[in-house]
């Protein structure tokens, strides 16, 4: 096949894509004709059963994906109700694997809240060894992270390090332990640490080379069956967007049982969504989801006590943290005044794995627009906006958003590259997508059909958006009437993006957040002031470890 050839089935492919997203976004999922009847009961007893054998907290809004992912399950075994299903379960030990297996949810990927890599780095170097845990490791990336980053550490492909991996779902410990992965899996990796540590393989994926593979030992763990089959003491232990699956209770029992498996000093690692305000007093905090274990006596002593800890590493987008000022702001390290104006000058394309910001709004979004750009500081990466109005009045919207934010602010073109420290604003006659090209991305506007009634969509560009920017997304849905971008956000939280909703309170309308919510497709719902810091928070954790300008 020649490269005209290449291209054409690429586009026919994309064409594909786009007809099925669209057709997808106007159809609301409980519309669907269901194969299967799911009853109150059988809801019930499903989100019983698992808090009972795996502690997983299942709200409502969870109802539609626990449809679909078990509707699967009955498929496979020939059955026509939940309840047969169920009764299933609780009779077939191999079944209970499987339904719990289809109700875990495994986003992850290499390098994931790169500060805490970062930290590791720093602590580990001055150490003779260490023994660290990946506890929900789901398909290895994370305990592979680890291994890399003590072998950059020390140097060598054997440093003195043990790591176990746990996970509650046996099918993504399978693919950790095969150690094969999509090459669209480590974009966000450095090339050197790529060639380093994985070896290509005929099909164009990547293997993780042998020599770390023996560093990781991969088993399943739940959390909730005693005793654990884990031995500490270990220095270090990360437990990542796990704790957000499960109750308060639950929460609780686990970090207390964590405590004594790590050594005094030793270091816990949580998600950006978790804290231990709450749960124990056993661990002090040092910022940025990072804990370390007190000493008995300073744990007695509530922690009046603090023995000297390793040093901080500045971690990589530490200088995301906008100051109080508007003037001068800027993510850039040492950008002030002058210098930060100047960033806007230097447009900076941005490449697969740097972090982009979408935002969808509709009624009461103007205002709440600016409320969110006027918290980004001058060298933001690239914003992308749609806010449903009328054709002839974005370009204006855009105008004044360029006037009281610190970003430039512009209606968006066919075929702009994205580049940091600007924002675009759907113009109102036109869809507005985003495209890879190359080793960036561009914009694509289209006069389509209208979907959910709008153009532009906001689902058409969260789910553009998803197929090609994946974890690398954060994504923010705010105040408007309607259900557009809902879908959408969902999609985008299931390739592993930082989704974000506004809460009832402080929308105007709670319609298109709202429905979002229902659907499980925000990992925050955060009232309209707060949505901007917490955008700082997800693109700071969003930055390519291994990247150094």
């Amino acid at each position: 096949m020649n490269r005209e050839e290449d291209s054409a089935s690429a586009l026919r492919r994309i064409a594909e894509v786009r007809r099925t997203i669209e057709r997808l976004a106007q159809t609301r999922l409980e519309s669907l004709p269901r194969e299967f009847e799911l009853t109150e009961e059988d809801f019930a007893a499903i989100r019983a059963l698992v808090a009972e054998r795996a502690g997983i907290a299942l709200s409502q809004a969870k109802r539609d994906m626990v449809y679909v992912r078990l509707s699967r399950r009955l498929r496979a075994l020939g059955l026509k109700r939940f309840a047969d299903y169920l009764a299933r379960v609780r009779s077939d030990e191999r079944e209970l694997e499987a339904f719990i297996n289809a109700l875990t949810t495994n986003l992850t990927y290499f390098f994931r809240e790169p500060h805490h890599f970062e930290h590791l780095r720093t602590w580990l170097g001055q150490r003779p060894g260490a023994r660290l845990w990946s506890a929900g490791c789901a398909s290895g990336e994370e305990a592979y992270s680890i291994a890399m980053t003590a072998c950059e550490v020390w140097g060598r492909l054997d440093p003195p390090v043990e790591i176990l991996a746990t996970d509650l779902d046996t099918q993504v410990l399978e693919e950790g332990r095969r150690g094969i992965y999509a090459a669209e899996r480590l974009e966000a990796i450095d090339p050197r640490l790529r060639d380093r540590y994985f070896e290509p393989l005929a099909d164009g994926r990547w293997q993780i080379r042998a020599e770390l593979h023996a560093l990781v030992r991969f088993a399943r763990l739940n959390f909730v069956e005693t005793p654990w089959p884990v031995q500490g003491p270990f220095e270090a232990i990360f437990c990542r967007n796990v704790l957000i699956y499960f109750d308060r209770h639950t929460q609780r029992m686990i970090l207390e049982r964590f405590a004594p498996l790590l050594r005094p000093g030793g270091y816990l690692y949580l998600g950006h969504s978790e804290n231990l305000l709450y749960a124990s007093e056993a661990f002090e905090p040092l910022g940025r989801t990072i804990y370390r274990r007190k000493a008995d006596g300073e744990a007695a002593a509530g922690g009046e006590h603090r023995s000297s800890a390793p040093p901080q590493a500045t971690p990589c987008g530490e200088s995301w943290v906008p100051s109080p000022a508007r003037a001068g702001r800027s993510f850039l390290p040492g950008a002030a005044g002058a210098e930060a104006a100047s960033c806007r000058e230097r447009e900076e394309p941005v490449h697969p794995g740097e972090p982009v910001i979408l935002i969808g709004a509709s009624t009461g979004g103007t205002e709440a627009i600016k409320t969110v750009l006027q918290a980004l500081p001058t060298d933001a990466p690239p914003v992308l906006i749609v806010q449903h109005m009328p054709e002839h009045f974005t370009a204006s919207f855009a105008k004044r958003l360029d006037q009281v934010c610190a970003l430039r602010v512009s209606e968006a073109r066919d075929g702009e590259i994205l580049v940091r420290g600007r924002a675009w604003v759907a113009p109102g006659h036109s869809h507005l997508r985003l495209e890879r090209q190359g080793n960036g991305y561009v914009l694509r506007l289209d006069r389509s059909e209208p979907v959910n009634r709008h153009r532009p969509s906001v689902d058409v560009l969260f789910f553009s958006a998803a197929e090609v920017l994946g974890p690398a997304a954060v994504a923010v849905l705010l105040t408007g009437m309607g259900r557009d971008g809902a879908q959408g956000l969902l999609a985008l939280k299931e390739a592993g993006a930082h989704t974000i909703a506004q809460d009832e309170a402080s929308a105007v309308i709670w319609g298109m957040p709202g429905e979002a919510v229902r659907l499980g497709a925000a990992c925050e719902v955060l009232p309209l002031t707060e949505i901007g810091p917490a955008i700082v928070r997800a693109v700071s954790a969003r930055q390519p470890l291994w990247a150094r300008r």
